[in-house]
């Protein structure tokens, strides 16, 4: 009997290329499926001679996670990508707690929906606010930019509706950004997950859900009826006729976007995997031109409105007043995530923190949440001072402004004087922080003690003096503070809510003083930012920490907010269904999925809708597995899933681990035990460096960290066991004659 064992490699982060993959050139490639951007690729010799021929794939999908420039332009959404990440991490509730569940379901599409609105709010200070209505009315500040010269001797309501049509620009983003690409055509399982689900089984999870459409419908009306009841704020203040017909537009555009908001918060509605409710598509996708049409002649009357002479200086009627409100219902919404979260959990035994537990108790969502709610606030703070000093001089108050406004030739531009607090207090957060990294060096410094002493004990014969073990020894220490991760997420947010809650019970007079420091600190963040953005793709070991979370982010479709990255996991998953049970459909073929990183856990969500079949392999390596998928996402990785995972792949699943790597780590337990052991108990630990000793070109053998288990001999090992399994008793394939990946390029 003879056949084929094809070696199915599916790459981690850093999008590794196929030719990279096989250990080959460019042109010795032939794509079998697939395009440009995820495809299958197999080397145009392949296979080894002999009755059992082993033929090396791989599958790069490296071209779905989009390309430097844009990831850059994400960042921009980044408090978006958060929310939608909490919907993820809400743990599995108690079985009578589903109600709690669905409940914390639509409190992060409500939660999510205020963040556009925040972004709204936000641009509106900057343009409409402190560009066209401060520095516009004031001449000698208008007259000094071009083209706001032009706008000097308009009429106050005209120079708000042109004001206003850069926000309406942002509605196409909102409107072509939130576009989904999924193929396949479904009702994704029940957003709300209890206890004992496993929600990856469903065949239709990655499916398009209409629902998603309808949020997306939500957040342009939304948007586009609060953008109208900002600009109707001046007739209604300041027209001196019509009055009726102002106020009659303000209240149609406080009846769109309360449809919006009721819609948002409805399940069966915009919750994606939610009951459905089909008949709600067209009246929302007609409500949103509708919205639009009510904008256009909000725009229009507020142009042509005849507008009284207005105070100067004196910001921009109602909008303070408006970001009051807004900051108020989130703190309400978040509050109340936390109370049903927990209420979801309430009666179930509380887990031991064995490597399983859910991390910050639970709690994951609801952190993350708040996190993103703080980011959104932040860069409101850092944009509004930033386009307040840019066009002059920002100032606290009217008061303020006024004191100056004749004798200084910046001119006073008014933002709420709390953007000067929090700025000071993302001051502060800024030295927590940095007292936090201390904490984590001083820990690493304490961990390496006890790492060194496990280190020489696996290579007898060495001493606390070996240079070599040392950094062994410290590789191992820095890789566990990925496991600190969450709570100092956890930790820091605590401290920035403590100092909001100060700050609302205390509020100190405003400081002159205080304005440089805040500008300084919104200029040193987004300077940071950038910072980071271009040191990722110019250092590999920065960029693989930055892929990872971009990874683990870009994994999940869209739930909460439609405009966010696109999710590559509704391509990937029914890709790798798809090809390897084509594969095994052959006759005489065996199927070995060799996943690294985050291609572990494609392959392992691709296993959970593969139908059963012993005649394929699992083997995952660099896994992050349990580390970051069962302890932050316990709805969709917990430990349920893990043991079915289990159940359908025993005996033929094992994972190589090595206490170096930072990204992956143990699934099941950290025993050690023999290869042909990890057929039944799935884990397998590598030493960390296969010798001390300086090898014979006297270079050390490389630590295996997260892209070292290709060229180590267990992987080898790791597939001859697997064809006890796969192929007829006395059978084999020659594992050596497969070439292993370029690790540079990994």
């Amino acid at each position: 009997m003879s056949g084929v064992v094809v070696e199915l490699r599916v790459h981690g982060v850093s999008g590794t290329p196929p030719e990279a993959m096989l250990g080959t050139t460019v042109d010795d490639l032939r794509e079998v499926r697939g395009d440009e951007k995820a495809g299958f690729y197999r080397r145009s010799e392949n296979g080894a001679a002999g009755p059992w021929r082993r033929v090396l794939e791989a599958y790069s999908w490296g071209g779905l996670t989009s390309g430097p420039a844009s990831r850059a332009l994400w960042l921009l959404f980044l408090p978006f990508i958060f929310i939608n990440l909490a919907h993820w991490m809400l743990p599995p509730a108690a079985p009578r707690r589903r109600l709690a569940a669905a409940l914390s379901v639509g409190a992060l599409r409500v939660i999510a929906l205020s963040f556009t609105l925040t972004l709204m709010l936000a641009t509106a200070v900057v343009v409409i606010d402190v560009i066209v209505w401060q520095c516009v009315g004031l001449d000698y500040c208008g007259e000094r930019f071009w083209p706001l010269g032009y706008l000097v001797s308009w009429p106050r309501g005209l120079q708000v509706a042109v004001g206003a049509l850069p926000l309406m620009a942002v509605i196409g983003v909102l409107w072509r950004l939130g576009r989904e690409n999924a193929r396949l055509v479904g009702e994704p399982p029940d957003p709300a997950v209890t206890v004992g689900e496993v929600p990856l089984e469903s065949a239709t999870f990655w499916a398009l859900d209409p629902s998603v459409s309808r949020l997306r419908a939500c957040h342009v009306i939304a948007w586009t009826a609060g953008l109208a009841g900002l600009v109707l704020a001046v007739p209604v203040r300041y027209g001196t006729e019509g009055r009726a017909v102002s106020i009659g537009l303000l209240a149609i555009n406080g009846l769109i976007l309360g449809f919006a908001v009721v819609a948002a918060a409805w399940n069966p509605a915009t919750a994606r995997g939610g009951s459905g409710a089909e008949r709600l598509t067209g009246p929302l996708q007609w409500l949103r031109w509708v919205s639009l049409a009510v904008l256009g002649a909000s725009l229009t009357w507020t142009a042509l409105a005849r507008v009284a002479k207005v105070p100067v200086p004196s910001h921009y009627p109602d909008l303070h007043r408006a970001i009051y409100a807004m900051f108020i219902i989130q703190i309400v919404l978040l509050t109340g995530l936390f109370a049903c979260t927990a209420w979801s959990m309430f009666g179930l035994r509380r887990p031991a923190d064995d490597g399983f537990a859910p991390s910050l108790r639970g709690f994951a969502s609801p952190f993350v949440a708040l996190v993103g709610w703080l980011v959104a606030c932040g860069f409101s703070v850092g944009v509004g001072l930033l386009a307040a000093q840019g066009f002059g001089r920002a100032v606290a108050s009217t008061t303020d402004a006024a004191a100056v406004v004749d004798r200084d030739d910046d001119a006073p531009l008014i933002v709420p004087p709390q953007y000067f607090w929090t700025a000071v207090a993302i001051a502060v957060l800024i030295v927590v922080a940095a007292l936090t990294v201390l904490w984590v060096w001083w820990w690493v410094m304490r961990s390496r003690r006890g790492e060194l002493r496990a280190v020489l004990e696996e290579h007898p014969g060495a001493t606390e003096s070996d240079s070599r073990a040392k950094e062994v020894a410290s590789s191992r220490a820095w890789a566990a503070v990925t496991d600190l991760g969450p709570p100092i997420v956890g930790w820091l947010a605590v401290v920035a809510v403590g100092e909001i809650a100060v700050l609302l019970v205390w509020q100190p007079e405003y400081s002159p003083a205080i304005t440089n420091v805040s500008v300084f600190i919104a200029a040193a963040l987004a300077a940071a930012l950038v910072a980071v953005v271009v040191a990722a793709y110019r250092y590999r070991q920065l960029r693989r920490v930055v892929a990872v979370l971009w990874d683990v982010i870009t994994f999940w479709p869209r739930a909460n907010h439609p405009l966010t990255p696109p999710c590559y996991g509704e391509r990937t998953v029914p890709d790798l269904v798809g090809r390897t049970e084509e594969l095994v459909d052959e006759r005489d073929t065996r199927v070995v999925l060799a996943a690294h990183s985050q291609g572990s856990i494609i392959a392992a969500a691709s296993v959970l809708q593969m139908r059963r079949d012993r005649r394929v392999a699992l083997l995952t390596f660099g896994s992050p597995l349990r580390r970051l998928y069962t302890r932050n996402f316990p709805a969709y990785f917990g430990i349920r899933v893990l043991a079915e995972i289990r159940s359908r792949q025993r005996p033929r699943w094992i994972n190589l681990w090595a206490h170096s790597d930072p990204i992956g780590s143990w699934v099941t337990n950290d025993l050690d035990r023999g290869m042909h052991a990890a057929l039944r108990g799935v884990d397998f630990r590598l030493l960390d460096v296969e010798s001390l000793a300086r090898g014979p070109d006297g270079s050390y053998p490389p630590i295996c960290g997260h892209s070292g288990f290709w060229e180590r001999p267990e992987y080898r090992d790791a597939m001859r066991e697997f064809d006890t399994q796969l192929l007829p008793e006395g059978s084999a394939t020659d594992t050596g004659a497969t070439a292993a990946p370029t690790v540079e390029r990994l």
